[in-house]
């Protein structure tokens, strides 16, 4: 099947692709290095997934088929009492639309397995590569992969492993991170928790639909698979040549914000992101909360005691730091808090009873407003560098789309980009449904480019380009030195054990090697010339630089572990 490099639809942009492929050759090695990864399913984790779906058991977080649900009951006076007819409306709609996702998530596991199912018995087979509009390079399947849930990821292993040798801290480091219990402690608390609980790991992996501890794992499928070769490994009598297969995962602290500091030479963020050496892993998150914490013990409104009760942790402020380097604004960040409530109300139990306000308002809306604009000033005053370099990029972008010009820029490594944000306009048309005369919305984009669309993608788009540079050029330093099996999920670096420090080295050196340039001034330039003489005058001022001592990242264990 033919299928373009870069998943775009306007041809002018894909023509200028083939006339350039000569300029960014590492791009195209290593899209390829990545395609030449063979994977097998992994035949126990399989097995697990079709009893759970055949029986219909929930394990791991799996779904399980839904059953009509039984709508609340109408109440008596639903006729005459408003109220009581708006209360029903919204429980049945909660029914209706917990059925749905519900299902939706169902079909998604039977049609992976399905997939899965398929290649069990073949020998090998291999993923294609795609890249966006920004370089970020995806697998073209995107159901069973390796970018994918948990389940999908813990479904794939490597065709071809290396021998273990020396690398089983290594190994047993990556178990506990995956468990999520000590996954913030020193790396010997890490090993420490692995031995402690040996005998319970080994236990999953011999019994995995009887025992439930490794349910409790942030990634219970991945933490499974690799409860299964750990006791693999502990049963092979010579265990320096024991041969694994299993996809290890080095993930970037906060790579949004990781860029950012490096950008700007920032040390305050260089630090809360890992990019210097330290003893004990930096949590960016957990500072927000702390800071969080501080502000409502200030406070003298009862909600925010209330708060401290429930508990101020990282895990609720995660999704808005993590957010922030791509144009978070404040109603997604009370948004985020909210779901985070809700997850935990379903998964862990957590009430939110000392919040409710009434039989009909159960207080959660009440609350999340009152705690956003808190998260917000903490995210604020923790990460003031990131603010600034938002701040300019939004405003250069709005310049740029003043002329009606599309935000172009090309990657560290030579690939353009393009970034058309249209306005729309809707047209109203009307047409005929059996007897009934229906009058429809459509959409369409005009020729004009958004001033507001743009700023808004300017961020995460800028971002996302970076973070797959730094990829691309981590897969082809690590091929070089000898690592032979990817699997890439953006600011996600897989291989096997063996590999691993050498895939971590190879990210640093390209990490760096990127940042050696200054890419925020390589885009101004770029939007400079691109700009009339009258903009030209209102281009706003660089950001100034810290002076984070950038080579620090190479000695960072925690900067991707």
């Amino acid at each position: 099947m033919h299928y373009n490099l870069v998943k775009a639809t306007n041809r002018r942009y894909l023509e200028e692709l083939k006339n350039i492929a000569h300029e960014m050759p590492l791009v195209y090695e290593s899209v390829n290095i990545m395609q030449q990864t063979e994977w097998v399913i992994n035949k126990p984790i399989f097995e697990v997934i079709k009893y759970c779906m055949e029986n219909d058991v929930s394990k791991g977080k799996l779904p399980i088929r839904i059953t009509e649900e039984d709508l609340p009951p109408k109440p008596l006076d639903i006729k005459t009492n408003k109220e009581a007819l708006t209360k029903w409306k919204r429980e049945a709609q909660a029914v209706h639309k917990s059925m749905g996702q519900s299902m939706s998530k169902w079909i998604q596991v039977r049609q992976i397995e399905s997939e899965a199912e398929l290649l069990l018995d073949k020998t090998g087979f291999f993923y294609p590569y795609q890249l966006d509009f920004r370089g970020r390079v995806y697998p073209k399947p995107a159901m069973l992969s390796p970018q994918s849930a948990d389940y999908s990821r813990a479904l794939l292993t490597f065709k071809f492993g290396k021998k273990m040798g020396d690398s089983y801290d290594i190994f047993a480091i990556a178990g506990a991170n995956l468990f999520g219990e000590v996954d913030k402690e020193e790396l010997p608390i890490r090993l420490q928790w692995v031995l402690d609980n040996s005998a319970r790991i080994i236990d999953c992996a011999r019994n995995p639909l009887e025992t439930t501890y490794w349910e409790d794992a942030d990634k219970p499928f991945c933490f499974l698979a690799w409860a299964i070769e750990y006791s693999n490994y502990m049963k092979a009598e010579n265990k320096e040549n024991f041969i694994t297969t299993l996809p290890i995962q080095a993930d970037c602290s906060n790579s949004g914000l990781q860029h950012y500091s490096a950008m700007m030479r920032d040390e305050v963020g260089g630090k809360a992101t890992n990019l210097v050496p330290s003893n004990k892993p930096n949590d960016v998150y957990g500072l927000v909360a702390q800071k969080v914490i501080m502000k409502l013990r200030d406070e003298t409104n009862p909600l925010a005691q209330k708060w401290i009760d429930y508990g101020i942790d990282r895990k609720i402020c995660k999704k808005p730091v993590m957010c922030l380097p791509y144009s978070l604004t404040k109603y997604s960040c009370r948004r985020y808090i909210e779901d985070h409530m809700k997850k935990q109300k379903e998964e862990r139990g957590v009430s939110c009873e000392i919040f409710r306000v009434s039989e009909r308002e159960d207080g959660i809306f009440h609350a999340t407003n009152y705690l956003t604009p808190i998260v917000w000033d903490s995210i604020n005053e923790i990460i003031v560098g990131a603010k600034e370099i938002m701040k300019f990029l939004k405003d250069v972008s709005k310049l740029v789309a003043s002329e009606n010009l599309p935000v172009t820029w090309k990657t560290p490594l030579n690939f353009p980009i393009q970034m058309l944000c249209y306005e729309k306009e809707s047209k109203r048309v009307k047409t005929q449904m059996g007897d009934s005369i229906v009058k429809l919305s459509v959409a369409h984009d005009t020729d004009r480019i958004s001033k507001r669309k743009t700023a808004q993608s300017i961020c995460p788009n800028f971002i996302h380009s970076l973070d797959a540079s730094v990829l691309q050029l981590a897969v082809v330093k690590a091929k070089q030195m000898g690592v032979d099996n990817f699997s890439m999920i953006h600011d996600s670096f897989g291989a096997t054990t063996p590999d691993t420090q050498v895939m971590a080295t190879a990210l640093r050196e390209a990490f760096c090697e990127i940042y050696e340039h200054d890419v925020l001034k390589n885009f101004a330039d770029d939007m400079y010339m691109l700009l009339s003489e009258k903009n030209q005058k209102k281009f706003p001022k660089m950001p100034e630089k810290g002076n984070l001592d950038l080579s620090q990242v190479k000695q960072s264990v925690f900067f991707c572990i």
